[in-house]
């Protein structure tokens, strides 16, 4: 049942990775030395940009590698539960089979009920995080994307730059071609953050089913955990 209500649309992260980019065509950049500052500057500003891109990515990254940790603990955690679970189960029939007074079975049956609220609470937090590691995988194909069309982008500003100095090093390259491959990429990429936007929204209301249901747990004595943050976006690019 757990599956079926918080199965992650992993189709989604699969249609992410099925289609590759196309190789970033290289323009002969020895024309670049021919080029005066205010002639370079689109280059050197897309450079910046691309330069941006990879910091992105290694953020994402380890916003992934996060995200698995985070839920190989909720897993732990879980078998904690249940392992509360079966006491509490095993103290009641130890208390019947006594013939213990009404008011300790009473207290029994409430811990049993208490136990049983934690595992759905446990169920519930582990169906979020495992979300959340398919948030984080979307984010970083975002970001791995948007290097991809960053480094597109310095091909065609370096392109531009040359061939509006009439630098020959600019025939090395087909304009079109180079334009057509940013527009690929802009596409693949604007696919990729809708795909990472759509199980966020998903994840939104993953979180808010734990934490209703870990409400009616949070004051019971057990250790408690820290708190876990609800999904946000990441960064964007500049």
């Amino acid at each position: 049942m757990r599956d079926a209500l918080w199965a992650v649309p992993a189709c989604a992260l699969a249609l992410a990775c099925a289609s590759s980019p196309k190789p970033v065509q290289k323009v002969d950049e020895s024309g670049l030395a021919r080029l005066d500052d205010s002639q370079m500057q689109p280059v050197d500003d897309a450079r910046v940009e691309q330069g941006r891109a990879q910091d992105t990515l290694a953020r994402a990254r380890a916003n992934e590698a996060d995200a698995q940790a985070r839920l190989e603990v909720a897993k732990t955690e879980r078998g904690v539960a249940e392992a509360q679970l079966k006491r509490a189960l095993a103290e009641r029939d130890l208390l019947k089979k006594q013939y213990a007074p009404q008011d300790q079975l009473a207290r029994a049956d409430e811990e049993v009920r208490a136990a049983e609220d934690r595992i759905r609470a446990a169920d519930m937090k582990r169906a979020y995080l495992e979300r959340m590691v398919q948030v984080a995988q979307a984010d970083r194909n975002a970001a791995a994307s948007h290097v991809d069309t960053a480094g597109a982008m310095v091909e065609q500003a370096k392109f531009r730059a040359m061939k509006a100095a009439d630098v020959p090093q600019a025939e090395s390259a087909n304009g079109g071609t180079i334009d057509s491959r940013v527009a690929e990429a802009q596409v693949r990429e604007a696919q990729l953050r809708k795909q990472a936007a759509d199980l966020r929204a998903g994840a939104v209301d993953a979180y808010n089913r734990w934490q209703q249901t870990n409400a009616r747990v949070r004051t019971l004595a057990r250790p408690q955990t820290m708190p876990l943050p609800p999904p946000t976006r990441p960064d964007s690019p500049r």
